[in-house]
């Protein structure tokens, strides 16, 4: 499970003297999902639960494809490094993708992997595999050999398409599978380059039913664990998402001022993988129902995004927090053009309250933001921006209406009211359909339609989310539990630090207690002493970590962008000889 960042079309708030007000909002959505109006809902039943969804809805992801090339054709969908693709080019290519797994035997519900870096033969490979029908399998690129090779197991590959780098790591494992190669010399008897694989096939997609209904796609999480598990999602759930934060979008935005005319195209920074659901849903499906273009990136660098953003004009950055961290905290920041950015800010992990003060400040024309959401709800969750972002800094906030529900319950699946901390749970269309081959863990996650996340936190009295931490990263030191975010939070506000990490290592007298590893600044030193006085500071005693590390590097990273603490604490647990 993921946090996640809302897209840049997601509602932003408006300075506090033309901010709308809740019961405007409440109004325009009444008025927008009305019968006849373009985001009309209705309820219907799937499953062992019944959702509000969208009637004008997009049936499958390649109406949505379509309807994108017909009304955006000649703009560009996605440019990297130097090549540009429009809509309609993009759509064409899709449709050789498409006939060319029909003509190799290929049936729509067969399962065909992505392993690559954000080429642009990602997007065409996704493209043409869910318009035939087939369920994408995203598998995570920055896995080993053997990851992989789990990866291609678990979800029954029929074939696969990947680069170089996955490719040599296949060879150390004894797994055969049928490779497309991209952009690569790559050669064996199960070898077939992207050109010839598409080479002579028609540009118009084979004729084929798709439902809404219909498997589309696997997304494995993020890997923090031995055994990541596959998030298996249909085409209304991808859709439900995006129109989620279209249709919330366009509400807020008709009570707000209409934009300038002069105001640069839509458009944003491809920063993390297309393998993550922050990547794929967020970022790149949600371009398709606004026409927006998509800059992708070789790998995550700060001084190239300024670049990018100022070359092309990009109008929303949205990585994890410590990418737009890493932007602002630039010493060339105030050398670029960075006027056309409307928003900046990321999820996958909590925005801490000064990186969301600092990006505020440093945008001349937009506001910071943050979200959550997860592999398990395609990405949509709640979304908080501006100047609501700013009266609560560590809130993640609203569920995103007309489609979200978020409740908090207890451990015994009562519902919490304002204020009280729980398990926080989302209900929507565009929840998961289950965990592919994992019955059980599906059952014990999705329950009644609300997705059960790990997650603690609370509801405030209007509704805005606040997460604590995660269930089972819930560090309890001698019977008192400890919120690692919290004492994050706290920790980020000392001037000197950049990153930090903080979890729980083994106490024979406590059970537990607290650790923290921090990377200062560039050019600042930290001392233990201080963070802990800082920390004793702001938070009770039993708080105050009693294990400091310093790292002069930046702390490593799961797939997802997020920090790897497992990796941490067994440094640490290694430091201490502990076992």
């Amino acid at each position: 499970m993921t946090n996640t960042a809302a897209p840049t079309n997601a509602p932003t708030d408006a300075p506090a003297d033309e901010a709308p007000t809740p019961e405007q909002v409440a109004a325009a959505f009444t008025d927008a999902i009305a019968p006849g109006q373009p985001y009309e809902m209705t309820e219907r039943h799937y499953g062992d639960a019944t959702y509000p969804v969208f009637v004008n809805a997009p049936i499958s992801l390649r109406q949505l494809y379509e309807d994108a090339a017909k009304d955006f054709g000649t703009q560009d969908l996605y440019i990297y490094a130097g090549e540009r693709f429009t809509y309609a080019e993009a759509l064409a290519q899709a449709g050789q993708v498409a006939n060319a797994l029909q003509a190799r035997g290929i049936k729509p519900g067969d399962r065909v992997g992505i392993a690559l870096r954000n080429y642009p033969e990602w997007i065409i490979a996704f493209m043409g595999i869910t318009s035939y029908g087939g369920i994408a399998v995203a598998l995570n690129a920055w896995w080993t050999g053997e990851e992989m090779a789990y990866g291609i197991e678990d979800s029954g590959l029929t074939l696969l398409v990947a680069d170089a780098e996955r490719i040599d790591r296949l060879q150390s494992t004894k797994i055969e599978v049928p490779v497309i190669s991209v952009r690569c010399d790559a050669t064996a008897a199960n070898i077939t380059p992207w050109s010839d694989f598409i080479s002579g096939q028609p540009t118009s997609m084979p004729a084929i039913e798709i439902t809404e209904d219909d498997n589309a796609l696997i997304l494995y999480t993020s890997g923090s664990t031995a055994h990541p598990k596959g998030v298996l999602s249909s085409h209304r759930g991808i859709i439900h998402a995006l129109l989620g934060w279209e249709s919330a979008a366009a509400i807020v935005g008709s009570l707000l001022p209409p934009p300038d005319a002069n105001d640069p195209h839509p458009s944003m920074l491809l920063a993390v993988p297309l393998f993550h659901v922050a990547g794929l849903n967020v970022q790149l499906l949600s371009c398709f129902r606004v026409g927006r273009k998509l800059v992708g990136m070789y790998k995550w660098d700060p001084e190239e995004a300024l670049k990018l953003i100022e070359a092309e004009r990009i109008t929303a950055f949205n990585g994890v927090p410590t990418m737009a961290w890493e932007v602002i905290q630039s010493p060339n920041f105030s050398k670029y053009d960075t006027s056309s950015l409307k928003s900046m800010g990321g999820g996958g992990a909590a925005m801490a309250p000064e990186h969301a003060r600092q990006i505020e400040d440093k945008l001349s024309n937009g506001d910071a933001g943050t979200g959550y959401g997860m592999t398990e709800t395609n990405g949509l969750g709640t979304t908080i921006s501006g100047a609501a972002l700013m009266l609560r800094p560590r809130s993640c906030g609203k569920g995103t209406p007309p489609v979200v529900k978020v409740k908090i319950i207890d451990e015994q699946g009562n519902e919490l009211g304002p204020n009280e901390s729980g398990e926080i749970c989302i209900h929507g269309a565009m929840n998961f359909k289950g965990y592919w081959n994992k019955p059980e863990a599906t059952a014990s996650t999705l329950v009644n339609g609300w997705v059960h996340t790990g997650d603690v936190g609370h509801l405030d009295e209007e509704g805005y989310l606040f997460i604590t931490d995660r269930m089972k990263d819930m560090v309890i030191r001698g019977g008192e539990n400890i919120g690692c975010q919290e004492v994050e939070a706290v920790i980020y506000d000392h001037p000197a630090v950049s990153e930090c990490a903080v979890f729980g290592v083994p106490d024979e007298r406590l059970g537990e207690t607290l650790a923290a590893v921090i990377m200062p600044k560039p050019g600042q030193t930290v001392e233990v002493d201080v963070i802990k006085a800082h920390v004793t500071g702001q938070l009770a005693k039993f708080k105050v970590p009693e294990h400091v590390f310093i790292h002069t590097e930046q702390l490593p990273r799961i797939a997802s962008g997020k920090i790897y603490k497992r990796e941490l604490r067994e440094q640490a647990m290694a430091s201490l000889k502990l076992t």
